[in-house]
């Protein structure tokens, strides 16, 4: 910087013509990546990362953090935590790095690459949390001599005159015989069994590949190769993973659910969990709980957790052990508690359902009403009688379900005045007596089915429907389809 200021603008400008000579004026910023972590520029790439893990848990969005602000930090650390991007960042800023990348994304792609190797390497769930180091063996191609082939000049192909008539002829491209398309040989090229230690990170999944950069094929004229990784995670016994959330079934007693529970989970990171209810908490059957942050690594974001869901299976006392003695004391307790009211049972699709259909592309048919007439679906379409007499094959997701409370009302008032007058009639029958007759009951009793239970066919053996389906009605094949749009 000798003759900086000499010139007017400097050597960059001074003279027309002569502008990519010097050095630019512009101060080159190498101070706002390390401001933007917190460290001082001689910080350690152990220091660099502490700093980084410690902004993420506040900053990042998952965290409720401003989404802007963590790119910024995230972009601070890719280039710090690398050696030779922290060299060309400290010498030349941001764009400086820019240059450089795309300097050698140029360099790659005018330069032709050797094929990636591909291994894998079996991993367990406790693999996942904690991250591993694994060595790994492979071979490599390996020369210094490139020579070019003479008959195809490194092309692969050659090109030859094929006659295809009288006076007609046509250039045909075929593979070079003499190398067989690989343009180029090796003189000195070699096969060597190459030893690596590859950095398995926490959070990785079935499929999943990490690549070791430049550890692949090393032949003169090409890029050096990469050696990929394809991670393999082993299903485990005891948890299912769902992304970055782990599950698990636990079973307690009628006892554990009503009065309380204490147990632990062993986890794959290899801490043990005590899991405790919360004092005067009732577990329900099925009922799901989350333990927060105590799933797997999230890939890229270590220090974010996925949770932990235990789905509880409440065992009830055998027979055998609960006895008359056993009901009558229970019985005393359970009087005095209050059980939530019964769900109601609310109709789904099926044969007589009133429906209204909806969200069709159709004017002619939406915002109409009719009965389903099929017993299933066919090919995710219900057919629909409609109230004008029509027959439509409409789409599930098209059709509405009306509970009617007015039609509710009018049902019930209709089958309480058919029941009066039946009433009626048979105390007529019984001479005016006025007696009521006996309503026909019968207690039953309910056995256990062990697995799935077998279905009994509609139609007895040997025995086949009086009755065939009408495939010519509208909305069966070949009537109106009704088109979700």
């Amino acid at each position: 910087h000798m003759f900086r200021g000499f010139f007017p603008g400097g050597m960059g400008g001074g003279f027309p013509g002569m502008g990519g000579m010097g050095e630019s004026d512009e101060d080159v910023d190498t101070q706002h990546f390390y401001d933007v972590l917190g460290v001082d520029k001689d910080a350690s790439t152990k220091d660099i990362r502490k700093a980084y893990m410690k902004l993420a848990r506040t900053h990042h969005p998952d965290r409720g953090g401003n989404e802007e602000k963590f790119k910024e930090i995230q972009k601070a650390y890719d280039c710090l935590k690398s050696d030779e991007k922290r060299q060309i960042y400290d010498r030349m800023g941001e764009k400086g790095l820019e240059r450089s990348g795309a300097e050698r994304g140029m360099r790659r792609r005018n330069a032709p690459r050797p094929a990636d190797i591909e291994l894998s390497v079996n991993l367990s769930l406790s693999d996942v949390c904690r991250g591993v180091k694994r060595d790994v063996t492979f071979e490599i191609r390996q020369a210094t001599k490139r020579v070019v082939c003479t008959e195809c000049r490194g092309q692969g192909t050659t090109v030859r005159m094929v006659q295809m008539g009288p006076g007609m002829m046509m250039q045909a491209q075929q593979t070079c015989p003499v190398c067989r398309g690989r343009g180029v040989s090796y003189g000195d090229e070699k096969e060597v069994t190459v030893k690596k230690q590859a950095l398995i990170p926490k959070g990785v999944k079935s499929g999943d590949k990490v690549k070791l950069s430049g550890d692949g094929h090393s032949l003169p004229g090409m890029e050096p190769g990469d050696v990929v990784i394809v991670c393999r995670v082993a299903k485990d016994p005891t948890f299912e993973r769902l992304g970055a959330d782990l599950a698990i079934k636990k079973q307690i007693t009628l006892k554990e659910a009503l009065c309380g529970f204490s147990f632990e989970v062993s986890h794959p990171s290899g801490t043990t969990l005590k899991v405790k209810n919360t004092p005067g908490e009732v577990v329900t059957p099925n009922s799901l709980k989350k333990v927060a942050n105590w799933g797997v690594p999230q890939k890229g974001a270590y220090d974010n957790m996925g949770h932990l869901y235990i789905k509880f299976e409440v065992l009830f006392p055998e027979e055998k052990s609960f006895t008359e003695k056993d009901r009558s004391a229970i019985l005393g307790v359970l009087d005095t508690m209050k059980f939530p009211k019964e769900e109601e049972q609310k109709i789904t699709m099926g044969m007589g359902v009133h429906v209204k259909l909806v969200n069709l592309g159709s004017t002619q048919f939406n915002g109409q009403t009719g009965r389903i007439i099929s017993e299933d679906s066919q090919g995710g379409r219900w057919h629909v009688q409609l109230s004008s007499g029509k027959k439509v094959a409409v789409p599930e997701a098209c059709l509405k379900i009306l509970y009617r409370k007015t039609r509710q009302k009018a049902a019930k008032a209709t089958r309480q005045a058919a029941k009066r007058a039946a009433e009626l009639d048979m105390e007529e029958e019984a001479g005016g007596a006025g007696e009521a007759p006996e309503l026909e009951e019968e207690i039953v009793s309910m056995q256990t089915v062990e697995g799935a239970p077998k279905r009994t066919p509609a139609t007895a053996p040997g025995h086949s429907s009086q009755y065939d389906e009408d495939d010519d009605e509208e909305g069966g094949p070949g009537g109106v389809q009704c088109q979700h749009m």
